[in-house]
């Protein structure tokens, strides 16, 4: 059960942006007709465009195209084809090939050239690619092009996701010219597991109006990664085919460029928080969502890490799923961290309850108060180093024996 403790919004139609989706079998000929596994985003106009890459030394073809058509042409990118139940991933030549032939595909369907097109694959490492069943289907994505179509994109792209995750945000600016205007930020995302992006999220697809060029584009997009997609860990494994795309249409739609982007960039920050912590609530096998808040660093790298050494240890997590308040593992995966620390300036808070303050286990604690925050299904762990003013915050589950049900059974 995912750890959701609210119902999703509507996602909101983006001025300049039309979404379809198709029924291609892709993971299995059994599941044409019963499931949507290919998604294909198309903007009227020419769009700006930025991106983030999984870092994994054997990533996919298709991030590799992804990034040089960025390169190459992020001022006049026109769709995004992805699809969902086989990575293209691990499968030597052909790899690239049925990664140009997607990218075709989505070309042909969104009636654009194929310089204009970016690409996403999701789901099994090293099956063949079956590029066939997607030709054949794909037209019904380009038949079902429509600007409401954003929660289908989402459930389009699930392997082992229990929902589809997407988010918006509008802003309003005060320019010349636009003044009093609205711009709609909206997202989509997947993920359960091999969640532990260094860039970005598993897959993501950000589209927005507003009216802004490719370089201050990927300027904003890589800093909210950085809070936000490289925020989050489910079982610390990080993927081959982590693909994060942000397209705008507002300089296609004729609007002025904006001259601030604050407003901007907090919209962003939000959807992107946001859609990571849907990945996070719906990881494979997580019952707890739980926030690592690290203060007292030296700077917020040395947090952001510290935070993500922790959340991805096997012995905290099942910590975590056990309501076991065992925080010799705590100060166990601070201490394997990599960074300075001075043990007897180390603080740790479950939630209000105070652990250890200087090193020392506080006279006040007591383990029923720490497991009674343990056995929640959200909480708060607070570390403080005690060496300077950065912080981070990082957002992780339990490790529970479904986890390893679901891997074990992934390709069955």
């Amino acid at each position: 059960m995912p750890v959701l403790p609210y119902v999703l919004e509507k996602p909101l139609p983006v001025p300049g942006f039309k979404v379809g989706s198709a029924s291609c079998g892709v993971k299995s000929a059994d599941l044409k007709g019963k499931r949507q596994d290919v998604t294909l985003i198309v903007a009227d106009v020419p769009a700006q465009a930025a991106a983030v890459f999984t870092q994994n030394a054997f990533r996919a073809a298709c991030v590799d195209l992804g990034e040089k058509t960025v390169r190459e042409h992020a001022t006049d990118i026109r769709a995004i084809i992805a699809n969902a139940g086989n990575a293209n991933a691990g499968v030597g030549e052909m790899e690239r090939v049925w990664s140009q032939q997607l990218i075709d595909l989505g070309a042909d369907a969104a009636g654009v050239e194929s310089h204009q097109v970016l690409s996403a694959s999701t789901g099994v490492i090293g099956e063949p690619f079956p590029i066939e069943r997607i030709q054949d289907a794909i037209g019904e994505a380009s038949t079902s092009l429509s600007e409401d179509n954003w929660m289908q994109a989402a459930e389009a792209i699930r392997t082992t996701d229990t929902f589809a995750k997407y988010a918006s945000r509008q802003f309003e600016v005060f320019e010349q010219n636009i003044s009093g205007k609205t711009y709609t930020i909206t997202g989509v995302s997947k993920g359960s597991g091999m969640i532990h992006p260094n860039m970005a999220t598993m897959l993501g697809f950000i589209a927005t109006d507003a009216p802004i060029r490719t370089e201050i584009l990927q300027d904003i997009l890589s800093k909210v990664a950085d809070v936000s997609f490289n925020s989050i860990s489910v079982d610390g494994d990080t993927s081959t085919n982590d693909t994060v795309y942000l397209l705008s249409s507002g300089l296609g739609l004729g609007d002025t460029e904006l001259e601030d982007t604050s407003a901007f960039e907090q919209a962003l920050t939000e959807v992107a928080i946001e859609l990571a912590q849907l990945i996070v609530r719906d990881g494979e096998g997580v019952t707890k969502f739980i926030s690592i808040e690290v203060s007292g660093a030296e700077s917020e790298k040395q947090a952001r890490d510290l935070g993500r050494t922790i959340a991805v240890s096997p012995l905290v997590k099942t910590a975590f799923a056990g309501s076991d308040a065992n925080w010799g593992r705590i100060i166990m995966a601070i201490g394997n961290s990599g960074s300075f620390i001075q043990s007897d300036k180390v603080s740790i808070k479950a939630d209000d309850v105070l652990i250890l303050k200087d090193g020392n286990l506080h006279p006040d604690y007591t383990d029923a108060r720490g497991m009674a925050v343990f056995a929640k299904q959200e909480f708060t762990l607070a570390v403080d180093i005690g060496l300077g003013d950065a912080s981070a915050t990082v957002w992780t589950g339990d490790l529970t024996h479904d986890y390893i049900s679901i891997n074990a059974e992934y390709r069955s």
